[in-house]
């Protein structure tokens, strides 16, 4: 692929992400927004979330999606807000081209540490034969707290009231949401999550986590296929995701299969990681 194709993808990819988060907390009841201190702010062209209880280790206290180089400003302005809502942390995510020359100093002003890799992928939402022996339904809202378990056991956080209220909630599996769940028998093994975002023709792909009995049948790949094709009979042309980057002493199965879904890996970020000072 040329590099203005690649440029394109990437900034797609992190305009359907943006979106993906800022939905992730505006789309949240009021009775959740207080209960956690949900809320979502324009930072740059990107966006800025927080979630000051956060159930899942600050894992959504993330300011991403910029396609414009990223200034000391930008930067002040989300430590600022972070240390002012009362976060723990929160990572801040670039893509390489939108990195500025003075970003060691930037680093250092700031306090920020680079932690975790993670890799974006993006490109035609193009459903395709997978082999599985396990059921693939839909979900409802009546599953919302099995949905909820089955992520905290995948993901390895703990399923507290918190935790439920932020993902459990209705409006997850209806509309622009749609949830879609692996069964074996009547047991839910397998479990994924998707947004439509019409302004970039891309469904948002995310959620997806595999219980120890579901894992190596195929769940996850068929999770993937089967959100292409809603996506398609949305009329949304491309598939955006993330995932941590592997290496030789830590295998990452959804990196996989994502390649194998279609999708093209069109750059890696670091997390640089903001923590509140003790």
């Amino acid at each position: 692929m040329k590099d203005d194709a690649n440029a394109a993808w990437s900034d797609l990819a992190e305009r359907t992400e943006a979106a993906a988060m800022r939905r992730m907390m505006t789309d949240q009841p009021a009775e959740v927004v207080a209960l956690l201190g949900v809320s979502a702010h324009p930072l740059a062209d990107g966006v800025h979330t927080v979630v000051v209880r956060d159930p899942m280790w600050s894992y959504w206290n993330k300011a991403l999606g910029f396609c414009e180089t990223v200034t000391d400003a930008t930067v002040a302005e989300a430590v600022g807000r972070a240390s002012t809502e009362g976060v723990a942390a929160f990572a801040l995510q670039l893509q390489p081209r939108v990195v500025p020359q003075d970003w060691d100093a930037i680093v250092a002003r700031h306090g920020l540490s680079p932690d975790n890799m993670f890799v974006k992928c993006f490109g035609p939402a193009e459903p395709r034969a997978v082999e599985t022996d396990l059921r693939i339904e839909r979900l409802g809202p009546e599953h919302g707290a099995a949905f909820t378990d089955v992520m905290a056991t995948g993901f390895g956080f703990e399923a507290t009231p918190d935790a439920h209220a932020f993902f459990d909630r209705a409006h997850f599996f209806e509309d622009d949401w749609a949830s879609y769940g692996a069964y074996d028998g009547e047991t839910l093994v397998g479990v994924a999550r998707m947004l439509a975002v019409p302004e970039t023709e891309s469904v948002a792909i995310f959620g997806a986590a595999t219980l120890p009995e579901g894992r190596n049948r195929g769940a996850q790949g068929a999770l993937l296929d089967v959100r292409f094709g809603e996506a398609r009979d949305r009329g949304l042309r491309y598939a955006s995701a993330e995932t941590w980057l592997e290496n030789d002493e830590n295998r990452n199965p959804s990196q996989h299969n994502l390649r194998r879904a279609g999708l093209t890996e069109v750059h890696t970020r670091p997390n640089w990681v903001w923590r509140r000072p003790a």
